[in-house]
């Protein structure tokens, strides 16, 4: 597949088709919605985001062409490391960019904060469950790293 038809079809990748939540399962998510989300997402909370964050924001979940979307709780241990070696490489086979160690951080503080904003728009009540608090926890521990804790509180808040 080239590189053309690998990055346009990567934005068709239905998300949340595994989850047991009707709403989420059916919400009409992609990864190219959900792509654009992260990238405003960094644009509202860095201070002076790069065009490589931003390239690295819109192209992050480009593998997902080849192995679906992968619900969260699956990218742990092994399979997450995995994940990392097989999106690393595709990056490296077509020229996507890849993110320094910092930029890393801030795309997955922007990752988690779209899922668990997308949840509050289509089933807040699973905000309510120990892994959703888990994870709105380390959005605040990477928010508190990046100095942008505040603006995330207040995001969420809206």
């Amino acid at each position: 597949m080239k590189l053309d038809t690998i990055l346009w079809k990567s934005g068709c990748v239905k998300r949340w088709h595994s989850s047991i939540d009707k709403n989420l399962r059916e919400s009409g998510d992609t990864t190219g919605s959900h792509s654009h989300r992260v990238a405003i997402l960094i644009l509202m909370l860095h201070p002076l985001p790069s065009s490589h964050l931003l390239a690295c924001a819109l192209t992050h979940d480009t593998a997902e062409v080849f192995t679906g979307d992968v619900p969260g709780p699956m990218k742990q241990g092994e399979l997450k490391a995995l994940m990392g070696r097989y999106e690393r490489e595709l990056a490296e086979r077509f020229g996507l960019p890849i993110p320094s160690e910092k930029d890393q951080l801030w795309l997955s503080l922007c990752d988690k904060l779209d899922a668990i904003l997308w949840v509050r728009e289509n089933s807040p009540y699973i905000l309510h469950t120990s892994d959703w608090i888990d994870e709105w926890k380390a959005v605040l521990r990477m928010a508190e790293t990046l100095g942008v804790k505040d603006k995330v509180e207040e995001l969420v808040a809206i």
